[in-house]
């Protein structure tokens, strides 16, 4: 019967001897200088080396290694098929949780669709309306009623001696210095003729009858 004492002793060397750095050699050749065991595992050692951190399989290793490590194939099995069912399933939930982000992106991008849709036709039968409005009000502004302050006032041809812009509903005609327009002068406006539509404007801006 091996005494306490004696059995933490053992655990201590075999500790230390993964603390040690060693060579190891694989059965193909292959060669790990100066290495230190991190960790062992049923189916290998995980190795400390000077390019980086490296598992090295049993069955890669000479028999007298496996034996240092205590190498159990059947462990080293069990070992191998549970990492495996590991990554398969944890492969398998990550599969479902990017079928799911897809699903409920696509699921957003129908809804914002048909929200869009929905709208579409409200904003065109407005926009209808408005432009229909805007020229119904022009329509309505275009033929002012003349003044009855006409009547007996013989027409003239008129030249505009400046600029001036007539300003109605939701529109707005620029006439231009220079321009030549049939017309009338009236007691406290003068009326032009343009397109067959008669505007007030101030009389001060016409010239001298030029017929």
């Amino acid at each position: 019967m091996i005494s306490p004492f004696l059995s933490v002793f053992i655990l201590v060397v075999f500790l230390a001897s993964f603390a040690l750095a060693d060579d190891f050699k694989t059965i193909n050749g292959k060669e790990f200088k100066n290495a230190k065991v991190s960790r062992v595992e049923p189916d290998g050692i995980v190795l400390i080396t000077t390019s980086g951190i490296v598992k090295v399989y049993f069955v890669e290793l000479p028999k007298d290694v496996q034996e240092r490590f205590h190498y159990d194939p059947t462990k080293a099995a069990q070992f191998t098929t549970a990492g495996q069912a590991a990554i398969a399933q944890s492969n398998a939930a990550a599969q479902a949780a990017a079928l799911q982000r897809q699903q409920e992106a696509q699921e957003r991008q129908r809804q914002i669709a048909s929200a869009i849709e929905q709208q579409q036709p409200q904003e065109a039968v407005a926009r209808r309306q408005a432009e229909q409005q805007q020229q119904v009000e022009r329509q309505r502004a275009a033929k002012s009623t003349p003044s009855l302050s006409k009547e007996g006032v013989p027409e003239h041809t008129y030249e505009l001696v400046q600029d001036y812009t007539i300003v109605g509903a939701g529109w707005s005609k620029r006439l231009r210095r220079g321009e030549r327009d049939h017309g009338r002068i009236l007691i406290d406006h003068a009326e032009i003729d343009i397109g067959g539509f008669s505007y007030n404007v101030p009389s001060g801006i016409l010239s001298l009858p030029k017929d």
